[in-house]
């Protein structure tokens, strides 16, 4: 069954297909894995020139799989200015099934469809949604989806199919998608198999020339055909129409070049303009028109004296299809109709167009329309523009939101800032920074001398842009200066900017003449914006990286706990500021992730998306299909004020600068709270998953991988990791690499791969990017390494480094490397002062973590008869602790001094637990000092024999681990962004593998499987 949806270009479908004998065996090949209710599923994505013939293989493709339920849409230009348009289409067919789906999921799928109000629609919840639908309606009958078009899919629509793609996997889904090669700018669609396809060979175009040929076809003249076109078959069919009898059998001359520009549009524009005037108005009107605007159209018509027998013309000519009256044929007839027209005809229509749509109805459509038509200033219009702002904001349509913004700052003649200002925030929304700095950079231009409020608000978002491209220097002293501005009128203002610019000077390095962290924390201190009666969790942290960094880190160790305890028990709310809640950040608000999105500056035309024929994207809202991107954070509209009205609404729940998680981590580290900093980001992840913050999960999973690193359990680091880069993958974002991971390939001792990943790091974070906080954090991991290996004169120097930066966290969590490094190397004074420190902080902080570590590094300086206490100390403290790599390395080193003063007895004792501390969690150079130890006692280590659960992968690992602690199916696909189908596929091979046969039986295997490397 093939469930044709409505789609208004199709390209001669009457003729059929010669050759694609490959690509046809390929999609087979994609599709027949979901025949089974297990099968594999997927996507593919089809791409080519115009008219290669990719419409044709879907349709083939649909004819010939019997088996599946077939769903097909496509995009269209017109369209792509109503956001989830595409996906509503694709998803009609299965509506039915919304209340099946879990709550959050269903709240976003319906206000994306407008079914509810007042929920802005989350993307990436609406893809989980998507995905749950279809694996759902596949376990009835294998799907298979096709969407064509996909450069003009609204942006919505194309992220969440993107999304969709990526995670389908244990589905009896197939998605097959089609598209130009052409596309600008990044590809929501990366990471989805491509298949492209080329012209056709020259003997299938010789075949399809002769089947479409009425008489003679010399061979020679079929070769140059062939030849010229490079082989597309559309191009070879309209040569045939154009060239003479004559000239195709070889008796006349063929022109000396073939009338076959580009992208095929110069020929069409040919052959519009040899129609009647009347019906170039009228295809210029339908080109300008959304398809749903039909009857819109014809009443436009009438208003503009054309009679509906003018379309005769362009159906007579082939442009518009027989079966659909106001269909054009090919979509580059619409696009040749718009852009070969002058510009006051343009406006002409879609005056036409706004006269006759419903205000009721179709607002936002009527606003497009009347700014379209609109030469100069105007206020009504640009209020419309706003008000349609508004309505796409609450439907979740962030490229509509940013070009009826950017429109409405255009046409007005008062209130032009704060709207520049609210466009550039929506474009950087949609991950498109050079739009937003070009939007930036017209509000301040309009910025008055009593603008105070309105230029560190511009500033701000200046500041976003560069955090967005990475680009760290001079970012404090902006945002401090912008603060200072707003301190007395807007203090939950000035604090936003005072936390985001403490945080950029305690990651980055500010360059000569900067403002260094002391100055800026001086003034964090002295500003008014701060009152020391603010309990939230972001206050407290801003409080308390302020006093660390100007005073002393004694002082501020009860502010850093204090916020630490609030994160992990106050309630999560959507403010970070001022009452006490915080939210997970929307995603991509990390402020590095951004390599995957960009997008091409709106100009001033409708139609235009991708730069087609060279010209420039135009402002339609919605037709951007390179955007690709997400919400950027919690960055909210609702306190910019349009003509009176505030516009949003309430703040999106989140964060705008570095993630709370990193802060909470900087905390924890600076006052060893691993309670504290566990159970932070563990709730942080939670509420992420929640609430469908997939950049916020993605970042509090790395910072869990870490404290899983500490805890000695790295499986389930590695397995943190991969799911962080997976849901990177999921959302465009570039891929992860080694250097995400380097204290885990430190800890693991693998020499080669934590080498490269600091070079990686050095270069390309710390010099390209000026994020010297992340130049620390490598260097504190060869430490570790180069220690591992008894390097320690190379390791003191790596650590070195670090502690005289201290920056909060790796400068404090650094000391103990110092000690040990400089009492093995014979630097005792670089030992003593690292132990002072140590000793002043440990005595502040109080937590078992920190006095195991002062106790270590005492028995590392003491004498004989003090050290033995010392040592037996820590390695009690550690043991309460959750740094398991930090208790093992104190019986390492009790061992080995027990050793060395020919204690064999209890020196095995110890360098026998350390062994097998170590050894359990894949920690090799560690535990090979641990096992050379205990040969020099005389007693070799004992060989570890992995669990079953080794053959596990990652995602069966994850799925196994939260079945065994019983979290049903339904549940495990919410918490993993997969499907249910996907869990049960999982779970099946998980059984399968381990020889288990129910959940209850998973727990002790899974166990042991956690500590593996």
């Amino acid at each position: 069954m093939t469930e044709h949806l409505p789609v208004s270009a199709r390209a001669l479908r009457r003729v059929p297909l010669v050759g694609r004998h490959e690509e046809l065996r390929v999609l087979a090949g994609h599709v027949t894995g979901t025949q089974a209710q297990d099968g594999p599923g997927g996507a593919v994505l089809l791409t080519g020139e115009p008219g290669i013939g990719k419409t044709r293989l879907l349709d083939r493709l649909a004819g010939t799989c019997p088996e599946h339920r077939v769903v097909q849409t496509a995009g269209v230009r017109s369209e792509a200015r109503l956001g989830f348009a595409a996906l509503h289409g694709l998803l009609r067919p299965f509506l039915d099934g919304l209340d099946t789906l879990p709550p959050p999921q269903r709240e976003a799928l319906g206000a994306a469809f407008g079914r509810v109000s007042g929920t802005a629609a989350d993307r990436y919840l609406v893809g989980l949604a998507t995905l749950t639908l279809l694996a759902g309606a596949a376990t009835v009958r294998p799907l298979l989806a096709l969407v064509d078009d996909v450069q003009w899919l609204d942006p919505e629509s194309a992220d969440v199919l993107a999304f969709v793609g990526r995670c389908l996997h244990g589905d009896a889904v197939a998605l097959v998608l089609a598209g130009r090669d052409d596309r600008d700018g990044p590809d929501p669609f990366d990471g989805i198999p491509v298949l492209s396809l080329t012209g056709l060979p020259p003997a299938d175009a010789r075949d399809l020339l002769a089947a479409n040929s009425a008489g003679r076809l010399d061979p020679a003249v079929a070769d140059r055909i062939a030849a010229e076109t490079g082989g597309n078959p559309l191009a070879l069919l309209r040569l045939t129409r154009t060239l003479t009898a004559e000239q195709l059998s070889g008796t006349a001359p063929l022109p000396a070049a073939l009338p076959v520009p580009g992208p095929l549009r110069a020929h069409f524009q040919r052959r519009v303009r040899a129609l009647p005037a009347e019906t170039r108005t009228l295809l210029l009107l339908m080109a300008a028109a959304a398809p749903q605007e039909s009857a819109e159209r014809w009443r436009a018509a009438g208003c503009l004296g054309i009679p509906a027998h003018a379309a005769d013309a362009a159906t007579a000519a082939g442009i518009l299809t027989r079966e659909h009256a106001t269909g054009f044929r090919h979509p580059v007839f619409r696009s040749a109709v718009y852009w070969g027209a002058e510009a006051a005809d343009r406006r002409l229509v879609h005056a036409a167009l706004a006269a006759v749509t419903d205000p009721v109805r179709a607002p936002d459509r009527r606003a497009w329309h009347r700014a379209e038509a609109t030469v100069g200033l105007d206020a009504e219009v640009a209020g419309e523009l706003e008000a349609a702002a508004r309505h796409a904001r609450a439907g979740g349509g962030p490229a509509a939101q940013a070009a009826f913004l950017l429109r409405a700052a255009e046409l007005s003649p008062t209130d032009r800032v704060p709207r520049f200002l609210a466009a550039a925030r929506a474009h950087l929304a949609l991950g498109n920074p050079a739009s937003a700095q070009a939007a930036l950079d017209r509000a301040e231009t309009e910025l008055g001398p009593g603008d105070a409020l309105l230029r560190a608000r511009v500033r701000q978002t200046r500041t976003r842009v560069d955090l967005y491209s990475a680009r760290l220097t001079g970012i404090p002293a902006r945002l401090l200066d912008a603060a200072r501005s707003v301190a007395e009128s807007d203090a939950p203002q000035a604090r936003r900017l005072l936390v985001e610019g403490l945080a950029a000077a305690v990651v980055g390095h500010g360059g000569p003449g900067a403002t260094t962290p002391y100055e800026f924390a001086a003034a964090v201190l002295a500003s008014p914006a701060l009152r020391p009666t603010d309990s939230a969790p972001a206050d407290l942290l801003l409080r308390g990286l302020a006093a660390r960094l100007h005073d002393d880190h004694p002082s501020a160790v009860p502010l850093l706990r204090r916020a630490l305890q609030a994160f992990g028990s106050e309630p999560l709310g959507s403010e970070p500021f001022g009452n006490g809640a915080f939210g997970g950040e929307k995603f991509g608000s990390e402020p590095f992730e951004n390599g995957a999105f960009g997008g091409e500056e709106f100009g001033s035309e409708p139609l235009e998306n991708d730069a087609f024929g060279g010209e420039k994207s135009g402002s339609e809202p919605f037709e951007n299909g390179a955007f690709g991107g997400e919400k950027f954070g919690s960055e909210d509209f609702g306190d910019e004020k349009f003509g009176g009205e505030e516009f949003g609404g309430e703040e999106e729940p989140g964060w705008d600068g570095v993630p709370l998680a990193v802060l909470a981590l900087f905390a924890a580290e600076d006052v060893w709270d691993d309670v504290g900093g566990r159970a932070a980001c563990t709730r942080l992840a939670g509420h992420a998953r929640d609430t469908g913050a997939l950049g916020a999960l993605q970042t509090a999973l790395m910072v869990q991988a870490l404290w899983d690193v500490r805890a000695g359990r790295f499986g389930a680091a590695r397995s943190g990791f991969e799911e962080a880069a997976e849901l990177a993958a999921a959302m465009d974002l570039p891929p992860h690499g080694p250097a995400q991971q380097i204290e885990l390939l430190a800890w693991s001792g693998r020499e080669a791969e934590t080498r490269a990943a600091a070079a990686e790091i050095a270069e390309v974070w710390e010099r390209q990017h000026g994020n010297d906080d992340f130049g620390d954090r490598a260097r504190a991991c060869l430490a570790v390494l180069e220690t591992g290996l008894g390097r320690y004169p190379q390791a003191l120097a790596c650590a070195r480094v670090v502690m005289e930066k201290d920056r909060p966290g790796t400068g404090t969590r650094v000391l103990h490397e110092v000690v040990e490094a400089g009492v093995r190397s014979g630097d005792h004074r670089a030992a003593k002062q690292a132990l002072a420190r140590l000793e002043e902080r440990a005595a502040a902080s109080g937590t078992p973590w920190a006095k195991g570590l002062l106790a270590r590094c005492r028995a590392l300086m003491a004498d004989d008869e003090h050290a033995e206490a010392y040592y037996a100390e820590s390695v009690e403290l550690l043991g309460r602790t959750g740094i398991v790599t930090e208790a093992a390395r104190s019986r390492l080193l009790y061992g080995e001094w027990l050793r060395r003063r020919r204690r064999r007895g209890q020196a095995r004792d110890q360098l026998r637990t350390a062994h097998r501390m170590f050894a359990g969690m894949g920690a090799v150079a560690f535990a090979e000092r641990a096992r050379a130890g205990l040969a020099a006692t005389g007693e070799q280590a004992r060989t570890r024999t992995e669990p079953a659960g080794r053959a596990l992968t990652r995602r069966e690992r994850e799925v196994a681990r939260l079945a065994a602690g019983g979290v049903m199916n339904a549940d495990i696909a919410v918490r993993l962004f997969i499907s249910v189908s996907t869990v049960e596929y999982h779970l099946g091979k998980v059984f399968r593998k381990l020889g288990v046969t129910s959940r209850r039986h998973l727990t002790s295997v899974l166990d042991a499987e956690a500590r593996l490397p």
